[in-house]
């Protein structure tokens, strides 16, 4: 399902014995945050058990997801939201 969406590409790394791996796609690492976002979430409201961390790979760090308004910098749901229809624009 995710290499029909586009977010995962399946590519031959060995021909013999041939062997092929998963890769991920631009629209795959655009989706990324979303997962992370996903994840952070499931820790908050739904944790229990050994559940995946992300880390940096370089720091080893722990990745903790916000989502913030890349124009006013603002973490999103700290400020009030108007939702515009697209009749509207």
């Amino acid at each position: 399902m995710l290499t029909e969406e586009g977010l995962l590409e399946k590519r031959r790394y060995s021909e013999h014995p041939p062997r092929e791996e998963y890769v991920l796609t631009a629209a795959g690492r655009d989706f990324l945050p979303v997962l992370f976002m996903i994840g952070a979430w499931g820790r908050q409201y739904r944790g229990g058990g050994k559940l995946v961390r992300f880390l940096d790979a370089e720091t080893g760090t722990e990745i903790k997801a916000v989502a913030v308004d890349e124009v006013t910098g603002a973490k999103i749901g700290t400020r009030p939201i108007r939702i515009v229809t697209p009749d509207e624009d």
